[in-house]
């Protein structure tokens, strides 16, 4: 490893992060756009959780505001982002490639060497997976009792989790 090589690969890392997060918040205020019942509960929920109750056209002051501790208490606002990445995930398709044989949970059998694909887009929309309204926009299945409920990441595989043997760098 040299300074280039580490250099190509955090500079890969950034792009890659900005355009994923673009697109992110892209599909975010789309949904945004599309529910305004729920941009009406987030706006409420950041007014309260910041307690600025008034309309206001102060942004830094708004923006000052919001810290971490009063992220960590919107859960609503998380549950939104939860769900436009399980409808809208970053990478809606990715490959693994099998550093050893191994057999799927389906009883597929996968040979050291072989590529899976798997599509995050079909499986976020799933009704085995997450119901019978696996198609809609709903934040609140986030939710018990009002606070985030997070899934496991292999079944919100919107990160991407490696399973079983499969890795993100082929071993052949």
């Amino acid at each position: 490893m040299n300074d280039k090589y580490l250099r190509d690969i955090i500079l890969s890392f950034m792009i890659a992060g900005k355009d994923t997060t673009a697109a992110s918040l892209s599909w975010f205020l789309y949904m945004l756009c599309k529910n305004p019942l729920v941009q009406e509960k987030i706006v409420r929920e950041i007014r309260d959780v910041t307690s600025s109750h008034e309309e206001t056209t102060d942004v830094k002051g708004s923006v000052e505001s919001i810290d971490e501790e009063a992220l960590d208490q919107m859960q609503y606002l998380h549950a939104a982002l939860s769900e436009t990445l399980r409808l809208y995930p970053a990478v809606p398709v990715d490959t693994r490639c099998a550093e050893n044989d191994d057999v799927l949970p389906d009883g597929h059998r996968v040979k050291r060497g072989d590529n899976v694909y798997y599509i995050s887009y079909a499986i976020g929309t799933m009704t085995y997976i997450w119901g019978q309204q696996a198609e809609e926009f709903k934040p609140e299945r986030w939710l018990k009792d009002g606070v985030f409920q997070p899934e496991s990441p292999f079944k919100f595989i919107s990160f991407h989790v490696c399973i079983l043997s499969l890795s993100p760098r082929c071993g052949c």
